[in-house]
């Protein structure tokens, strides 16, 4: 920050007398800030003192500029017998006073704040649209100003990892999450997730393309390195395949599963024949390594299709098509990263959803991926089966120490999020027994009893009516045949024929004598008698046939007569009878379906309540283990830290807010989505989730946009600040003709020089800050990480030889699988099989990992950002002791009163940059100590790299023998320098960071001073460095354009926070906001642009007795100079209450 700039005379002007700008004539009260200020009352000029008017600086409290007017003096003509002719009385309304723009930096409305950010950049729009007319180098530096502040306004992402182990039902609850039946790959059967995939919001509008996905798959030189582990693991010490291939859960049976996948068509004896190079460059693979494959659809059914062909082609075939789908290529094991974007409600704040396969990945490339988000990650979500955390009782055994630690050094405790899955999974039975709920519910349980026992006994009513009436069918069936025969025997004997009875058919069934005494509640004796009165009616008709036949005699009229009519009375019994049993049949039924119905109410109640009690349950059990799985860590490490200052009994942290604030949701995406009328092929039944609300997944949608506010919220009110600074500064640019000074020469250079001297201080402060902050941050690390390093580096070689020689132990005794031990050194120390991951480097690292946890954790997360709020709070007082001053020696001069009000406006601004400072900062250093305690392991892996190496070449007889030699004595050697090494890699790291964060904090303050030096010379001496002071009528009309855009732009900011639109001034017919010259809302001024031949006129100048009178009018105009008082009470307020706030 050089000061000694150098100043360019105004020799054009320096024997003119200058006119002081002067107030305005009403009088105006600049409101305190950030509360909005009231409406003025305005005066109109007389015709005496409209020159004044015109030449009025700019009135703070409406943030309405009428410097323009000002600098426009040496080329624009005031008409005052026409000014208040032409300002309509409307304009009072407009010209209110307001400071819109600060208020809505204080909110915390990510909303609110969000519809003012598009307001700014409609603001920005226009400026650069008025300063495009006339380009100049100074308007190219506001240009360049405008388009990096627009970038800023970009929406924030907040990434969300969701990990889990396999079969946790992640996906599944991602699309729950999505509002999607299926666009994220599921499988019943196995696994899909082989590769990150990451979901975002889809801001695009074409119906086209609704739903899009990227894959990006592995580079050529990625794919090769795999192909050379995948071959090792396959090939035997022959060189053959080994025989293991066909084990899917051996080394070898992982290696052939992926080659085949990609190369189908290969056989045994070709993949033994071949190389990872051949393989890699066969035109079928090359094609696709190192490309983007970009999907579109317009459904999430179609997009979802397409995309299994990539990421999870195994799909179940026929026989039949076995042979054509065996020949085809599969994809997944070359995929690197799948990308969804999708307009899901639960994104469309910023939300990032990344479905995490884990880290531990075989694919290096994907493995890479896979922990550059975890680095990344604002929030992270550990989903798992509510079954498991119900039957382990713990949320402990989700997480392993390896993790717990992680999150430690990261500091990201806070961000985890805990996700039990598949609630709907649930017996009641044992929910009531385990939850103690039989209490509570036995009446409903006793009640479903007696419903389950009194619905049996309808149903076997049920059966038995049914039965009577398939008996009754039959008797209705014989009669009516009877009579069939009898009417056939009427018409023959009307005919003459000589008839006998039926006898071969008028044998008939007897009647089961249980038929009718089975009816319930057959009250009626009548039905009885009926009953004898038919069956001896019967009876004596079978006498009768019998008798006939036997006789042979021949059947008269009068007999067919009385039969008939007989049988009609049986058949219209029957038919009777009949519809009796019918009712009582539906009767039944209906008794049947309301007791279920109220059985299946009764057990939906039951599961919804043993639903909500292992809910509950689950959920204080997870955050009590979680807190409890901390603190077990924290106690670990301050034990081994220092057990000689070790208390068990004094807790490290609040635990039970830890386990209070820890989110936990119990969900069940299947319920949703059949809630939500989805999953119509699936045969399930949401029982015990009444609304969509009982499954949870709306209350996660909800968290998800949760994350985000805090990371929206802060990135609106920076750009709104900057923003607001940025107006600022250009209002008193383009409120400037390069001729406003009213200071002779050397007036002009002893202010100059005074100001110099206050700049000048203020400068060396900042500096002295920055290096004091650096400095304590380097103390921070050196008493808490450095020191640590140095304890812990003897623990470690000691303990080395013992964790190698562990890795080879016997198997009873916790060794390893002679496979698995070749499949871990392969893989430079780091291998997820069947038996669980491994890493050798971690291990061998753990006794300083362990010890370094805690004070990493505390320099980081405590000291640090103590350190940066004491550095804020000290530029804060430097900054208002500078303008204290300065506002001073401007009162004491009586110099640019509504400047000074400008510049403490931007004061303001400057310390609420200021106070943003230490968030912004501690997003850079946690990115960077992310990556620095993420450096640890590497180191130990390139120290080690000789012994995988070696170990990797073994074969043969004996070669188990020989790896474990060759570990052993390497670990031997190389634990007396691996260590330190390890530590220096990431001290180097830690030092970076420290000049990374000192270059921050300098490039802050200088360019705050930059601005500070820029605005304060401007007005306080009246010019602008390293600037021709020569202004062209183009400029001038440009600039006038940039302050009236600026004079109506704090109220464009008034609908954001819910106050009515303020109607802009009428223009005239095709004028532009961005070209129109007129004048300012409320300003009472009319003015006229002079030719461009003219503007080379000389200006007639006032005298000097009217540069005193201006003076005079100066120093009679308290409510300027009240103004700033309040606005100085308000810089030591806020700086009061900074400082209280964090605790200075």
């Amino acid at each position: 920050m050089n000061l000694d700039r150098p100043i360019e005379a105004d020799t054009s002007a320096s024997d003119a007398p200058f006119v002081k700008s002067e107030p305005l004539d009403n009088p105006t009260r600049l409101p305190s800030i950030p509360r909005a200020g009231s409406p003025q009352s305005s005066l109109d000029p007389s015709p005496a003192q409209s020159h004044a008017a015109s030449a009025a600086p700019l009135s703070p409290a409406r943030q309405v500029g009428t410097e323009a007017t000002a600098f426009l003096d040496a080329t624009i003509k005031a008409e005052p017998e026409t000014e208040s002719d032409q300002q309509p009385e409307s304009h009072e309304t407009v010209a209110e006073d307001t400071n819109y723009l600060e208020i809505l930096v204080s909110k915390t409305v990510p909303e609110v704040l969000e519809s003012g950010v598009a307001i700014g950049v409609d603001l920005l729009d226009q400026l650069k649209a008025t300063l495009s007319a006339f380009v100049t180098p100074d308007v190219e530096a506001w240009l360049k100003s405008i388009d990096d502040l627009k970038a800023r306004s970009k929406p924030t992402r907040t990434v969300v990892g969701v990990v889990g182990n396999t079969g946790a039902g992640k996906s599944s609850v991602i699309n729950a999450l999505l509002d999607e039946e299926r666009l994220l790959p599921t499988n019943c059967l196995r696994a899909c997730t082989a590769s990150p995939t990451e979901i975002s919001y889809n801001y695009s509008d074409d119906v086209s393309e609704l739903y899009r996905a990227e894959i990006e798959f592995i580079t050529a030189e990625e794919w090769t390195k795999e192909l050379e582990i995948l071959f090792s693991d396959l090939l035997d010490g022959s060189g053959r395949v080994s025989r293991d291939c066909s084990n899917p859960d051996s080394e070898a049976g992982v290696a052939y599963e992926k080659l085949k996948a990609v190369y189908p068509l290969k056989t045994k004896e070709m993949i033994a024949q071949g190389t990872p190079k051949d393989f890699a460059t066969e035109p079928s693979v090359r094609g696709v390594l190192g490309s983007v494959k970009i999907l579109k659809d317009g459904s999430a059914k179609d997009l979802y299709s397409r995309l299994q062909h990539y990421v999870d082609s195994r799909e179940k075939v026929t026989s039949d098509d076995h042979k054509k789908r065996g020949s085809l290529m599969e994809y997944w094991p070359l995929i690197k990263v799948v990308r969804i974007y999708t307009k899901a409600n639960a994104l469309s704040t910023g939300a990032v959803i990344v479905d995490l396969p884990g880290v531990q990945d075989s694919n290096a490339a994907r493995a890479a991926v896979a922990e550059k988000y975890m680095k990344s990650c604002t929030g992270l979500w550990i989903v798992a089966p509510i079954t498991r955390a119900v039957d382990d009782k713990t949320a402990k055994s989700l997480l392993g120490d390896s993790f717990k630690r992680q999150l430690k050094y990261d500091g990201t405790y806070s961000a985890v999020s805990f996700i039990c899955s598949k609630t709907d999974d649930i017996s009641i039975t044992e929910a009531v027994d385990s939850l103690g709920l039989e209490e509570e519910l036995s009446e409903s349980w006793n009640r479903h009893e007696e419903l389950e026992n009194s619905k049996e006994a309808l149903q076997s009513r049920l059966i038995e009516l049914k039965k009577q009436r398939s008996t009754l069918d039959e008797e209705y069936d014989w009669t009516d045949h009877t009579y069939d025969l009898w009417e056939e025997l009427y018409e023959e004997i009307i005919a003459g024929v000589t008839v006998y009875a039926p006898a071969g058919h008028l044998k008939k069934r007897k009647r089961r004598q249980t038929l009718f005494r089975s009816r319930k509640d057959r009250k009626s004796c009548d039905a009885e008698v009926d009953d004898d009165h038919d069956a001896s009616d019967h009876d004596s008709s079978d006498k009768e046939n019998s008798q006939s036949a036997r006789d042979g005699k021949p059947v008269t009229e009068d007999d067919v007569d009385e039969k008939m009519a007989s049988l009609k009375v049986e058949r219209k019994m029957i038919r009777e009878e009949r519809r009796e049993v019918d009712a009582e049949i539906a009767s039944t039924r209906n008794q049947i379906q309301e007791m279920e119905a109220e059985r299946e109410g009764i057990l939906v109640e039951m599961k919804a309540r043993c639903v909500q009690g292992r809910n509950d349950y689950s959920r204080g059990a997870i955050k009590q283990d979680f807190a409890m799985g901390i603190k077990e860590l924290d106690q670990e490490n301050a034990a081994e830290e220092n057990d000689a200052t070790f208390d068990p009994d004094q807790d490290l942290r609040d635990y039970d807010e830890v386990a209070r604030t820890l989110p936990v949701f119990c969900v069940s995406s299947r319920a949703y989505q059949k809630l939500r009328g989805r999953l119509q092929k699936d045969n399930f039944q949401s029982e015990g989730f009444i609304s969509p609300e009982d499954t949870e997944i709306p209350q996660l949608q909800q968290h998800a946009k949760k994350l985000t506010e805090a990371g929206r919220a802060s990135n609106c009110r920076r750009f709104l600040n900057d923003l607001a600074q940025l107006t600022n500064s250009m209002k008193l640019w383009a409120s400037s003709d390069g001729m406003q000074c009213t200071l002779s020469d050397v007036e002009r250079g002893r202010e100059e020089l005074h100001l110099r001297n206050l700049l000048n201080d203020l400068e060396k402060g900042f500096d002295a800050s920055v290096k004091e902050a650096v400095q304590l941050l380097k103390q921070s690390l050196s008493d808490n990480v450095y020191r640590v390093f140095d304890a812990s580096i003897p623990e470690a070689v000691n303990a080395a030889l013992d964790t190698a020689n562990g890795w080879g132990a016997p198997r009873a005794q916790g060794g390893m699988f002679w496979a698995t031990y070749k499949a871990t050194v392969r893989r430079k120390g780091v291998y997820h099989g069947a038996a669980g991951p491994h890493d050798f480097n971690q291990e061998l690292f753990d006794p300083i990992s362990r010890n370094l946890a805690t004070g990493w954790e505390r320099a980081f997360q405590h000291r640090l950002p103590a350190v940066l709020n004491g550095f804020v709070s000290k530029t804060k007082k430097q900054l208002s002791a500078f303008h204290e001053a300065a506002q001073a020696r401007a009162q004491g001069r009586h110099t640019t009163v509504s400047g000074m009000a400008t510049l403490s406006r931007q004061i303001l601004a400057h310390m609420r940059a200021l106070e943003q400072l230490p968030e912004i900062l501690r997003a850079t250093i946690t990115d960077l100590q992310k990556e620095a305690n993420r450096r640890f392991t590497p180191a130990i892996c390139n120290a080690m790299t000789w012994a995988y190496q070696t170990c990797t070449e073994e074969s043969g007889v004996g070669s188990f023998n020989r790896m474990k030699s060759a570990m052993a004595s390497h670990v031997e050697t190389a634990r007396h320098t691996m260590f330190q090494g390890a530590t220096d890699t990431v001290k180097a790291e830690l030092e970076a960071m420290c000049r990374a964060v000192q270059k921050r904090l300098t490039d802050e303050v200088e360019d705050m001073f930059s601005v500070l030096f820029k605005d304060y010379m401007k007005v306080l001496v009246g010019v602008t460095v390293d600037r021709p002071l020569k202004l062209t009528p183009q400029e001038l009309s440009m600039r006038a354009n940039v302050n009236n855009i600026i004079a109506r732009s704090d109220s464009m900011f008034g609908p954001a926070l819910g106050e009515p639109a303020i109607e802009e001034p009428q223009r005239s017919e095709g004028m532009s906001p961005a070209t129109s010259t007129g004048p300012v809302p409320g300003e009472s001024t009319s003015i006229n642009l002079e030719a461009s031949a003219d503007a080379e006129a000389p200006m007639d100048m006032p005298g000097a007795m009217e540069m005193d009178s201006s003076m005079q009018d100066v120093r009679g105009n308290a409510s300027l100079i009240d103004a700033e008082e309040l606005i100085m009470e308000q810089l030591r307020a806020e700086t009061l209450d900074y400082d209280s706030e964090q605790g200075f």
